[in-house]
């Protein structure tokens, strides 16, 4: 029998919950760790149409990289992906900066998409430095990042071919800045970066790319049905359908 409990365990130790940051909301954050489970979906956000997919496919629990719960909730709203979840009596294991941190995590995952080799741990943990396979201008690097991606991006051009790269998953755009003056990358890739950030980095003479939150980590929901069902070969691991929480015109 293996449970809600062995899967979060079997978490803690491919990434440890107490590596994740001070603010994060992290672990087991719905149901009980005795669950039985014999199907798991993995996701990259727990919304409610996550967690009707599941129940439609009978699932016990949900891994996410995104808490289903990060603010503390003052009423429990009816129809809410906390509420479905409590209803349906699914489970919900979140890992997140966590499993940015992991070796192995969102942040190698991100970079093997991108062909980075060696995908060096840098920074704080949570950034990735790396070579491409081929030394690219500007703007074929960023057309790259986006073809590798399956996205738009928007870019600010450096002042010489790119070779290297710094990544860093999500809303990493104050990770950028302190990634480059350690490590000098001839690019910088992230999710998001707020103005100020893209003042601060274009300053600095880098690429600098930005892919959107969501192309950035939903190999999350993939990794982790990968990695889980090597531990768990007699569970069956389902990928949520999911799309980013936006349309581009």
């Amino acid at each position: 029998m293996t449970t809600a409990g062995d899967i979060y365990r079997a978490l803690d130790a491919f990434a440890p919950f107490d590596t994740a940051e001070s603010w994060d909301n992290v672990g087991l954050l719905a149901g009980s760790p005795e669950r039985e489970v014999s199907t798991v979906v993995t996701a990259l956000d727990i919304t409610p149409a996550t967690v009707d997919f599941a129940a439609a496919h009978h699932a016990e629990l949900i891994v996410s990289h995104h808490p289903v719960i990060f603010s503390p909730l003052r009423r429990l709203e009816e129809g809410s992906a906390p509420w479905r979840l409590a209803a349906s009596g699914i489970a919900a294991v979140c890992a997140h900066t966590n499993l940015d941190k992991a070796a192995g995590g969102v942040n190698d995952w991100l970079a093997a998409r991108l062909r980075l080799s060696p995908a060096e741990i840098a920074g704080d943990g949570l950034c990735r430095v790396g070579t491409l396979p081929e030394a690219m201008e500007p703007e074929r690097f960023a057309a790259y990042a986006g073809e590798c991606l399956g996205c738009q991006v928007r870019f600010s051009p450096g002042v010489c071919r790119v070779r290297t790269a710094g990544v860093c998953s999500g809303a990493g755009g104050d990770c950028l800045s302190a990634l480059w003056e350690k490590q000098h990358p001839d690019a910088l890739l992230t999710g998001e970066i707020r103005h100020h950030e893209w003042l601060e980095l274009t300053a600095l003479g880098a690429t600098v790319v930005e892919a959107g939150h969501y192309h950035t980590e939903i190999a999350a929901a993939q990794g982790l049905a990968e990695r889980l069902s090597v531990r768990f070969p007699d569970i069956c691991f389902m990928v949520a359908e999911e799309q980013p929480p936006y349309q581009v015109l």
